[in-house]
């Protein structure tokens, strides 16, 4: 059987989600594939966990010391002795169809350097939070993006591709680099990038792929988990925005290119700062606080305050507090009447 498929899991300490990432590709209906687990020096039973499979198509790649995240999910670019790899976290799990339909996809677009699907989100114990995150809106079920496509929603959005769902030309990984380590947990986003400068992006419109949600994933550290949702962290605006300007700064694209895409980053910047003020106050934060925080960002960079989207932000924030107060006035011994609520 021709094999022309690695699939790389980079592990540590993870030994007990780990099981049901492995597991999951074994169950795939393509049988053209070898799974290599490279083990970053774990110190719990992963290795006994991977020998309990027996599989003939599972290797296990264990290190004697740990070379950290960026570097592991590296080596099993460089341990790939096939024309296709995928890069999966071992806290995600593949479905069923997921090599089949996406090794297909890319065999029939020789210009995409991957083809990336939609995923499900689900909680630690596998129970579904969202059943088909959409990376591309479209009611197509496949479609090809160009890589100067590509850039540009490279500029306005922080969640272009699911890294894990992609299945890569190996040779695509090669000549974007890899990961950098001092991209640190969004380094993805550069290679994918990079890439996007040689190749177009492939995309199907199935969720083919599983991530887990939990207080432990690296992108974890991008914000908080609270009762009421996700805080994103104030620092994830800056590292997308100097991510996104280093990337235009290297990369070999006309002069005019680089000024419209810097300008898209600029707009982007803006609304990711209102964006994280507006889960903060999703997440508890009181009025006061915000604005004083909003006043911060605009003691910062200027052009926020001149931005049409600040005065919505303003508006929209004035226009919830008067309608909770307004619904609490409801419940409460003569409260105002419905007429008098106002909307938001």
């Amino acid at each position: 059987m021709l094999i022309d498929v690695t699939v790389g899991i980079p592990t540590y300490n993870r030994s007990e989600l780990l099981i049901r990432a492995i597991a999951s590709v074994l169950r795939q209906s393509y049988r053209g594939f070898r799974l290599v687990v490279s083990d970053n020096a774990s110190d719990d039973d992963t290795a006994s966990v991977v020998a309990s499979f027996r599989d003939p198509r599972l290797v296990y790649r264990p290190l004697e010391r740990n070379i950290g995240r960026a570097a592991n999910f590296n080596r099993l670019i460089d341990l790939a002795e096939t024309p296709f790899v995928v890069l999966m976290g071992d806290d995600d799990q593949l479905h069923p169809e997921h090599l089949s339909r996406t090794v297909e996809a890319l065999k029939r677009r020789p210009t995409a350097g991957l083809v990336h699907t939609g995923c499900t989100i689900v909680d630690i114990s596998g129970s579904h939070l969202v059943s088909h995150h959409r990376l591309i809106e479209t009611r197509r079920p496949a479609l090809v993006e160009s890589g100067a496509k590509f850039l540009e929603r490279s500029m306005r959005s922080g969640w272009t591709v699911c890294f894990p769902s992609a299945t890569f030309r190996r040779e695509a990984l090669i000549g974007g680099g890899g990961l950098r380590p001092e991209d640190g947990t969004i380094d993805d986003i550069p290679l994918l990038m990079r890439i996007a400068t040689d190749w177009d992006l492939a995309y199907l419109n199935l969720p083919l792929v599983a991530v887990t949600a939990h207080s432990d994933a690296s992108s974890s550290s991008l914000g908080s988990f609270t009762p009421n949702g996700f805080r994103v962290s104030r620092s994830l605006p800056d590292m997308l925005y100097d991510r996104r300007r280093q990337f235009l700064d290297e990369a070999d694209l006309p002069d005019a290119e680089v000024g419209r895409l810097a300008r898209i980053a600029e707009k982007t910047y803006r609304r990711d700062v209102l964006g994280c003020l507006s889960t903060r106050a999703r997440t508890g934060d009181g009025q006061l606080t915000i604005f004083r925080a909003l006043a911060k960002e605009i003691r910062r960079d200027r052009r926020l305050g001149l931005d049409p989207m600040t005065g919505r932000f303003v508006i929209g924030q004035l226009g919830a507090r008067r309608l909770r107060d307004a619904l609490r006035r409801q419940v409460q011994p003569g409260g105002a009447s419905t007429a008098e609520v106002p909307s938001a």
